[in-house]
């Protein structure tokens, strides 16, 4: 469906997409993650037609974007990060506005089928300045629908939405999917990429560092376990000696009222905690829980940017 070679775009010295290659199958979720300016929206761009490479190669349903981009338009729907939305419309206003501009064939119904799908239909011929939050994000997705694109470019879908508005949008992204649907997600909540996407793409630096499914991420050498130990205290000794263990990555130290909370990366942490309870016993700090967790994909995209993105 989307095949990129060696894509790289220049703003003047700055590589910001450094001659990246990926693709993305028919009918999966992939998911562009990465920090801010980390090449993301750039590259989304070049593969949207809103952004011409500097060179490298992009096609989208075998249309080259740079030689073709009107016709690859009309394969794709955009639901951009930024509501570009006519305020003094109804939502049923705003969907004909794009079905003009594509020249859709029964519009009524398209637009009808639309709403439908996004659950907007009873609201359909409110102005849009009484919809929520939500309602609007769901507006953006049945506008981005009507010309029935067979790939779908989400740009942060979920930003700024309360928990159960966020959930809602997911449960249409999983919807769109099992309409044959290909999506292509950017998002900065780790917690939405691990749930919703086949495969993700981190991105820093506009590089490529890391690709695969989150269950294979979460098992790569960029993954740690992280052992959470709640004390009453704690001394540069223990540090050290916690610090110098092998297999120990780094450890961190949160300050929280009468309680210490230590935190150490491990490569395996099911070896290193007993020689962690260990160090900390024999240096009389009581210990008044511990804990292994397992690896998530934040822990992944910061060991591999150095950058904490959202979660949840």
């Amino acid at each position: 469906m989307i095949e990129v070679q060696n894509l790289l775009k220049k703003f003047g010295s700055l590589r910001a997409v450094d001659e990246i290659s990926f693709n993305v199958k028919k009918g999966e979720i992939f998911g562009l993650l990465g920090p801010n300016g980390a090449g993301k929206t750039t590259t989304v761009g070049m593969l949207t037609s809103e952004v011409k490479p500097s060179s490298g190669k992009a096609t989208v349903n075998d249309i080259n974007v740079k030689e073709n981009p009107i016709k690859v338009k009309k394969e794709i729907g955009v639901i951009p990060q930024h509501r570009s939305l006519d305020r003094k419309l109804s939502g049923r206003e705003n969907i004909r506005v794009m079905a003009n501009a594509y020249g859709v064939n029964n519009k009524h119904k398209r637009i009808n089928n639309v709403l439908e799908l996004v659950g907007l239909e009873d609201r359909a011929d409110d102005n849009i300045r009484h919809y929520s939050g939500g309602m609007l994000q769901r507006l953006l997705i049945a506008r981005a629908l009507v010309h029935d694109p067979t790939i779908i470019f989400l740009d942060e879908p979920t930003m700024g939405l309360d928990p159960q508005a966020r959930r809602a949008i997911w449960d249409k992204v999983t919807d769109l999917n099992e309409h044959d649907k290909t999506i292509s997600l950017t998002t900065h909540y780790m917690e939405e990429a691990d749930a919703l996407c086949d495969r993700v793409a981190i991105m820093n630096e506009g590089e490529i560092v890391e690709r695969g499914s989150p269950k294979e991420l979460k098992k790569s050498d960029a993954a740690e376990n992280v052992i959470k130990l709640e004390l009453d205290g704690v001394n540069d000794k223990v540090l050290k000696e916690i610090s110098e263990i092998t297999g120990v990555t780094k450890t961190e130290v949160k300050d929280e009222k009468d309680l210490i909370k230590l935190l150490v990366y491990s490569e395996n942490g099911d070896e290193v905690s007993p020689r962690i309870l260990s160090s900390v016993n024999s240096s009389d700090l009581k210990i008044n829980s511990l804990d292994i967790r397992e690896p998530t994909l934040e822990d992944v995209f910061v060991n591999l940017t150095g950058e904490r993105l959202k979660n949840g």
